[in-house]
C-alpha cells in the first residue's frame, strides 16, 4: 500500500485533522470497533480532511459485485448506486484495473457521460477513486466528488486514507489469506444491511430523513457506550430489553 510522504502532511492546511483522524482510527481499531462503524467515519472524515463535498467507500463482496458501505451525503450515495447499476464510472474502473482514476467532469469527452451528467448535476465538477489494496488484491475503492481539481499531495493524502479503510477491513493484519478477507467483507456487508434496515425503521417511526435517522442511532450508541451495530441490532430485532430502546423511544435525541 502507498504512503504520504512525511513532508508533505506538514505542508497541507488540514494536516492537524489528518493526523487526529488517524488517531481516531487507530483507537476504534484497537477498541474493536466494527468495519462498517470505522468506514463510516472514515468517509465523513474525509471530506474534513481534503478540500472535496462528498466522499463515499464502496467494497467488492464475494460474488464480485460492488456494494456501497458507506458515503458521506446522499448525494455520494446516489452517485456510487448508479456506478453500481450501470457498470460505469471512477469506482467501478479503479476496481478492475487497481489503479487510481480521476475524471474532469466538465470535459466534453470524458469517459461516462452519464455518470458525468448525473454527478455535475449534484454541483461537482472532478471525481477521482483510490484503491482500497493489499497485497494485490483490490478490495474496494474510496470515492471522492469535488468542486476543484486536487493537486498531487492532496491525492496522495486521499490514498493514504484509501489505505486505511483497507487497514479497517483487514482489522490491522495486511498479510491474511482471501478467504479471512472475503469473510471480513461479507460481514462489513452484512453490518450494513443491518443498519440500513434499522435507519428505515427509525425513519418510518419518527417520519424522519435516513441522515437524521442515521443521526439518531450514532447518538445512542455514544449515550449507552453499545456500537452502532448493536444498536441496529436492538431495533431490527425489536428487542425492548436493550438500553438503547429507552433512548430510541423518545423525541429527546
Amino acid at each position: 500500500m502507498s504512503t504520504v510522504d512525511s513532508k508533505v502532511i506538514p505542508e497541507l492546511p488540514e494536516s492537524g485533522s489528518l493526523a487526529r483522524t488517524f488517531v481516531d482510527l487507530a483507537q476504534s481499531l484497537s477498541s474493536g470497533q466494527d468495519s462498517y462503524e470505522v468506514l463510516s467515519m472514515l468517509s465523513q472524515r474525509t471530506v474534513e480532511v481534503l478540500p472535496v463535498a462528498s466522499s463515499g467507500i464502496l467494497i467488492t463482496d464475494q460474488a464480485g459485485v460492488l456494494q456501497v458501505v458507506a458515503a458521506s451525503s446522499p448525494s455520494a450515495h446516489l452517485l456510487d448506486l448508479f456506478q453500481i447499476q450501470n457498470e460505469e464510472g471512477p469506482c467501478f474502473e479503479c476496481c478492475k484495473t487497481g489503479e487510481a482514476i480521476s475524471d474532469d467532469l466538465l470535459s466534453e469527452n470524458g469517459a461516462w457521460p452519464r455518470y458525468s451528467a448525473l454527478a455535475r448535476k449534484h454541483g461537482y465538477t472532478a471525481t477521482y477513486a483510490l484503491p482500497l489494496r493489499s497485497k494485490g488484491v483490490v478490495l474496494g475503492a474510496l470515492n471522492l466528488f469535488a468542486q476543484m481539481q486536487l493537486s498531487l499531495e492532496r491525492l496522495l493524502v486521499a490514498q493514504t486514507l484509501a489505505d486505511a479503510a483497507t487497514l479497517s477491513l483487514l482489522q490491522l493484519d495486511p498479510v491474511v489469506d482471501l478467504e479471512v478477507v472475503a469473510r471480513k467483507v461479507f460481514f462489513t456487508i452484512e453490518e450494513r444491511n443491518i443498519v440500513e434496515q434499522a435507519k428505515g425503521m427509525i425513519s418510518q417511526r419518527f417520519e424522519v430523513t435516513a441522515d437524521v435517522a442515521f443521526e439518531r442511532i450514532r447518538q445512542t450508541s455514544q449515550k449507552t457506550s453499545c456500537h452502532i451495530i448493536e444498536v441496529a441490532r436492538a431495533i431490527v430485532s425489536r428487542d425492548v430489553d436493550h438500553p438503547s430502546f429507552a433512548y430510541l423511544s423518545t423525541d429527546s435525541l
